[in-house]
C-alpha cells in the first residue's frame, strides 16, 4: 500500500472513531489484509463479523460499506481482536486475527495489547505502522449464509407500537407482543 493511501485511511478512521486510538488503527491493516486475501477491494460488497466492541468496528465502518444497518457488519463480542470477512453471498471467507506469537517481535504492541503496562497511543501507533500485517495471521473459514427471510410488521397488543419480526418468530405466540412487552410479561411470572 502507498503511504498516501494509508494516511487517507487513518484520517477516515480517526474522523469516524472520534480520535486516533491504537485499536482503531490496528483495524486498518486487518481489513486491508482480509480484502487482499479475498481478492476484493474495500468498496466491494463484503460482509464482516467483528469479534469485539472495542474500536475495531469503527475502523471497518470507516473504510468499507459495512454497517450494522445494512447487515454487512455484525458484532459478535467474544473479546477477541479479530474479523471474519467474505464477499457478498460467498461461503468462502477469511478470519484475520492478532497473532500473539508474532507480537513478541513488537514489544510495544505486545505490552499494549496484552495490557502488561499502560502504553500511550503515541508510542503504539508508530509500531503498528511498522508492523502492519506482520502481527496478523489468518485462516480460511466457511461462512453459513442463512436464507433471507420475509419480514412482517405487527402491531404489539401490549404497547400498540408496530414492530418488525420474521414470520417464523410468531408461530408459538399466544399474543402479538414486541420483545419489550414480552420480556415485561415473562418477568412478572
Amino acid at each position: 500500500m502507498k503511504k498516501t493511501d494509508i494516511d487517507e485511511q487513518i484520517q477516515k478512521v480517526e474522523k469516524h472513531h472520534g480520535y486516533l486510538s491504537s485499536g482503531a488503527v490496528l483495524g486498518i491493516p486487518m481489513i486491508n489484509y482480509a480484502c487482499d486475501l479475498l481478492g476484493c477491494e474495500l468498496e466491494d460488497d463484503i460482509f464482516v463479523t467483528v469479534e469485539t466492541t472495542n474500536c475495531l468496528p469503527d475502523a471497518i465502518e470507516a473504510l468499507t460499506r459495512c454497517r450494522i444497518g445494512n447487515k454487512r457488519l455484525t458484532i459478535r463480542d467474544v473479546g477477541k481482536f479479530a474479523i471474519s470477512a467474505s464477499k457478498k453471498w460467498d461461503e468462502k471467507g477469511i478470519r484475520v486475527f492478532i497473532d500473539v506469537k508474532k507480537l513478541k517481535n513488537y514489544p510495544v504492541i505486545y505490552d499494549w495489547y496484552m495490557n502488561i503496562r499502560k502504553v500511550p497511543h503515541e508510542e503504539v501507533l508508530p509500531e503498528i505502522m511498522r508492523a502492519w500485517t506482520d502481527i496478523l495471521s489468518y485462516r480460511e473459514i466457511t461462512i453459513e449464509i442463512p436464507p433471507k427471510k420475509k419480514k412482517i410488521i405487527e402491531i404489539c397488543e401490549g404497547c400498540g407500537e408496530p414492530y418488525t419480526l420474521e414470520k417464523e418468530d410468531n408461530k408459538e405466540k399466544e399474543k402479538n407482543l414486541c420483545a419489550d412487552c414480552s420480556d415485561r410479561t415473562s418477568s412478572k411470572h
